[in-house]
């Protein structure tokens, strides 16, 4: 497993790399939304720390922020129907020139994840899907979205793995698809709490129909 690890760091590495040296390279800032479906072997969530040790309690926090290749990813585990929604404080995402939206992933068992964008936080819009033991890059211009997306929902398909399900290391943006974040902080901070009550809304939801 550290083996695919280190290969997931590097593939973050490479695309840092190959960003000019002046331009800013974006990453998701907070974490907005996590839901647990229930279908991981712990409760969410959980996921991998350095140097290998997995599945382990984690905070949704390692999704947030840039890989620190050349050492292994600590990451996030998604299993089926599990989901993490983060947003950009200081930058959204726009259509820039090529892909917009990276999604990095570690390990190498198959996994796959749905990926959704906002541009309001409610609205949510099916990028395409996400592979394992990679960087899978995604363009807004293959769906026709247009608005800048203030927020990315990452949704695990599977159990695969030893730490079962979709391992997001990090979601990136390249300084070509950087625009304008949202200024005011208290704009931000009423937001954030309207999204919390549309997520805490859609658990209580999720656990009556399971009832």
């Amino acid at each position: 497993m550290t083996a695919r690890l280190m290969l997931g760091a590097a593939c973050g590495a490479a695309m840092l790399a190959s960003a000019p040296a002046q331009a800013v390279v974006g990453y998701a800032d907070v974490v907005l939304d996590f839901f647990d479906s229930g279908a991981g072997p712990i409760a969410g969530p959980y996921g991998g720390l350095f140097p290998g040790t997995f599945p382990v309690a984690v905070s949704t926090d390692v999704v947030l922020g840039p890989p620190r290749a050349p050492d292994p990813e600590d990451f996030l585990s998604l299993p089926t129907r599990s989901s993490v929604t983060v947003g950009f404080l200081d930058e959204s995402v726009i259509d820039g020139a090529g892909n917009d939206i990276f999604i990095g992933e570690v390990g190498e068992s198959g996994e796959s994840a749905e990926v959704f964008v906002s541009s309001n936080f409610v609205d949510f819009v099916l990028l395409g899907t996400a592979f394992d033991n990679s960087v899978t890059a995604f363009d807004l211009a293959s769906i026709s979205f247009g608005a800048p997306v203030r927020a990315v929902r990452i949704v695990g398909l599977d159990n695969g793995g030893g730490s079962p399900g979709f391992d997001v290391a990090f979601v990136q943006v390249l300084p070509g698809s950087i625009g304008p974040g949202v200024p005011e902080p208290a704009s931000w901070a009423m937001l954030i709490a309207g999204f919390g009550l549309v997520g805490a809304a859609r658990r209580r939801r999720n656990s009556a129909l399971a009832a």
